[in-house]
């Protein structure tokens, strides 16, 4: 079908912040940018929320790959004004216009630990002076993640342990870079999100582990697509979205998804398969970059020595090569390495 203007599918009270006091258990609300530059091999996590326990505490969160292979991380809280959110106590989203353009803004510090180290275990790690100003222009229409086809007879998005409200949309960034005096002009595709709803331990849904991507080639092509499981490996929900070289939009169903079984530094091969009516891509993405987070232990980065369960969330970026044309993954992923189900699905 021909896709509708996003203002019109979608209201502007889904875009901008709630501003009263939820009075459901653990709710949240969670805003997140996840850019890459390919010329410069520089990929950026970015992402402000409300504390589950404490909703009026914002917190920045940053990861960031460098071409080194290093990665840049912080963590900060910050009680911040209704009239000034989504920010946090260093990093600031602006909505320019609501669905079409935003604004980011970061000036603190963050910690840099070397590939290296995070290849260890995450230690040690210096501190960093950085600032972004980007600014992030909307390509694709929202994908809402209770559209999904693979949800039929699951317990879709009203149903999950981490949100009840989700909505994906591709985006490219463009602004300055400046880390330690040293100032870079970074062009950047990527992909946002934005979440509401309960989050965290006390959730009903255990949580197994799951999977998102999003990419865009010079054609106008694109795809955004996801899938969430169980410990069991039971698949609770999934699905995504086709965009064509005219705008025509497809439901897409995840045939094939790259679950997370190993950390890699890079090289990683993964393999991509979706489906949607009257079409299918079966591509391949190399890994160029990664960044790896101990869930238990979000303060650094690195291999998790400790947890019982290996809790791990992968951040990767890499090219995929489709019909002649290259295009740069986003991938997000997550598992329990100690205890990897023998199948998802």
């Amino acid at each position: 079908m021909k896709t509708e203007d996003p203002l019109t599918v979608m209201s502007l009270d889904a875009e901008l912040p709630v501003k009263t006091p939820p009075t459901e258990e653990l709710w949240s609300e969670n805003y997140l940018f996840a850019l890459y530059d390919n010329r410069l091999n520089i990929g950026m996590w970015l992402h402000l929320g409300t504390i589950p326990t404490d909703w009026h505490l914002w917190e920045d969160r940053v990861y960031m790959s460098l071409p080194d292979g290093g990665v840049l991380s912080m963590m900060a809280y910050h009680a911040t004004a209704v009239d000034q959110r989504p920010a946090g106590s260093v990093m600031k989203f602006t909505c320019v216009e609501p669905f079409r353009r935003w604004r980011i803004d970061f000036d603190g510090f963050a910690w840099y630990t070397s590939e290296a180290a995070m290849d260890s275990g995450g230690e040690p790690r210096f501190r960093r002076r950085l600032k972004l100003e980007l600014e992030v222009e909307c390509v694709s229409p929202i994908w809402h993640a209770s559209d999904g086809p693979d949800s039929a007879g699951q317990i879709e998005m009203a149903g999950q342990s981490w949100a009840k409200e989700h909505y994906e949309q591709l985006v490219c960034a463009s602004g300055e870079m400046t880390l330690e005096g040293n100032s870079y002009e970074l062009s950047a595709t990527g992909w946002r999100d934005h979440s509401r709803g309960p989050r965290g331990r006390k959730s009903k849904d255990p949580w197994g582990g799951h999977v998102i991507g999003g990419c865009q080639f010079p054609s106008g092509r694109k795809f955004v697509f996801s899938r969430y499981w169980r410990p069991d490996g039971t698949v609770s929900m999934g699905g995504g979205m086709y965009v064509d070289e005219s705008g025509l939009t497809s439901a897409v169903t995840v045939v094939v998804a790259p679950e997370l079984r190993e950390l890699v530094l890079r090289g990683e091969t993964l393999p991509i398969h979706l489906q949607w009516e009257g079409g299918a891509v079966a591509v391949s993405m190399e890994t160029v970059a990664s960044i790896w987070i101990p869930r238990e232990r979000k303060h650094i980065v690195g291999r998790d020595r400790y947890g019982k369960l290996n809790d791990m969330y992968v951040l990767n970026w890499g090219p995929v090569k489709w019909g002649g044309e290259t295009g740069y993954v986003y991938l997000e992923r997550s598992s329990h390495l100690n205890k990897l189900p023998s199948k998802i699905g």
